[in-house]
């Protein structure tokens, strides 16, 4: 397993787990701290694939409009609906099943990532050129850790 895999999958644990606590009865009293959490996590993780791992890719592999990356950017346009439609539910304390159908579309969109995308990545990128750009992705990662404990 290559870096780029070993680290958005370890991403992809942290966000599941989440989500699955926000998805238990005990955290209907957290529910909007929780899904803060969640939902800026993933929408991070969407902007360091699509902003830093797919051009790298596409540029690498000359799938620009077909191929895996396009794929995932669709997917991701349906996980941010779900994520706005989870968001109104937790702000007006009103019932979904958003939260169950989000947690269902991401088993299958982090497998086809992790099975996929993310090995590809890791043998199309030299391993410096990947290296450049998970340390891209762990500043604004902890930008967004720092930004987060200063607004609590």
């Amino acid at each position: 397993m290559g870096a780029i895999s070993e680290f958005m999958g370890r991403d992809h644990e942290r966000l599941d787990a989440l989500l699955e606590e926000l998805r238990t009865p005990a955290a209907a009293t957290r529910a909007k701290e929780l899904f803060a959490r969640f939902d800026a996590g993933l929408r991070a993780h969407i902007v360091w694939e699509e902003e830093i791992f797919f051009p790298a890719f596409e540029e690498k592999t000359g799938m620009r409009s077909m191929g895996p990356t396009a794929v995932m950017r669709m997917e991701h346009e349906t996980i941010k609906q779900l994520l706005q439609a989870i968001a109104q539910a937790v702000e007006t304390s009103a019932p979904t099943d958003s939260a169950d159908t989000l947690a269902e579309v991401l088993s299958a969109h982090n497998l086809k990532e992790e099975n996929v995308l993310y090995p590809a990545l890791d043998q199309s990128l030299p391993a410096e050129e990947a290296s450049v750009l998970l340390a891209r992705i762990e500043r604004a990662a902890e930008l967004s850790r720092g930004a987060a404990r200063r607004r609590r």
